[in-house]
C-alpha cells in the first residue's frame, strides 16, 4: 500500500498524472446582453440596492421597472448569480454581495435576470453581472476592463434610458449604439 500511495506521489510530482485543467468563464459584455434582450428568456429590470443593515455588503434590490409582470414594481428580491463556478466549472446559483457603493436611492440600476430563474422572490442574474449597471440620469453606463490599459473603460449607450424602456415594453428589437468614454478610471463597474 505505501509503495503505491509513493509511486502515484511520484507521478503526479512528475506530471505523469494529467492535472485538471481550470476553467476561467468570460464575462459577457453587457451592451451585447441588452442588444440581444430577448424577452422569452430574460427579464429587464431597473431598480436599486438597499443598504445593508451592517454596513457591508447588500444583496437585495427594489424594483422599480420591470419588463415583466411577474417581478412586482416595488418589491425587494434578493439578487443571485449565475454561472459555472469552482474548478470543475459546475453551474451554481450564488448569492450576490453588492458594495455599499452601488446601494441607495441615487444609484439606480438596470440588471438582465433570467426568466425561468427568477422566482420564489429572487433575481437571478448572467455571471459576473449581480450589480447590473448604472441607470441613472437617464442613461445607461456600463464599464469594461481593458486588460491592455489595466483600466476600467465607461461605454454610455446614445439612447435614453426611457426610451430604451418604450422599445422594451413594445417588444421591439433592442439596437443601442454605445461609445466609449474619453475618461477612464480604476473605479469598479
Amino acid at each position: 500500500m505505501k509503495k503505491t500511495s509513493l509511486i502515484l506521489i511520484i507521478l503526479c510530482f512528475l506530471g505523469a498524472i494529467p492535472k485538471s485543467k481550470a476553467y476561467s468563464p468570460a464575462q459577457r459584455p453587457f451592451s451585447e446582453l441588452l442588444n440581444n434582450y430577448n424577452q422569452n428568456d430574460y427579464v429587464i429590470i431597473e431598480g436599486y440596492f438597499l443598504p445593508s443593515t451592517e454596513g457591508h455588503y447588500t444583496s437585495k434590490l427594489k424594483v422599480i421597472r420591470s419588463s415583466d409582470s411577474s417581478i412586482k414594481i416595488g418589491q425587494e428580491y434578493e439578487v443571485f448569480e449565475y454561472g459555472p463556478f469552482g474548478s470543475m466549472c459546475e453551474m451554481y446559483e450564488m448569492k450576490s454581495n453588492i458594495e455599499p457603493e452601488f446601494a441607495g436611492e441615487k444609484n439606480s440600476r438596470l440588471l438582465i435576470v433570467y426568466k425561468d430563474r427568477s422566482i420564489n422572490g429572487k433575481l437571478v442574474t448572467p455571471i459576473f453581472w449581480q450589480a447590473g449597471v448604472n441607470a441613472s440620469d437617464n442613461k445607461v453606463v456600463t464599464k469594461k476592463y481593458d486588460y491592455n490599459s489595466r483600466q476600467y473603460i465607461s461605454y454610455e449607450c446614445s439612447t435614453p434610458l426611457d426610451e430604451i424602456w418604450k422599445q422594451i415594453l413594445a417588444g421591439s428589437r433592442i439596437t443601442l449604439e454605445w461609445k466609449k468614454q474619453t475618461n477612464t478610471t480604476n473605479a469598479k463597474q
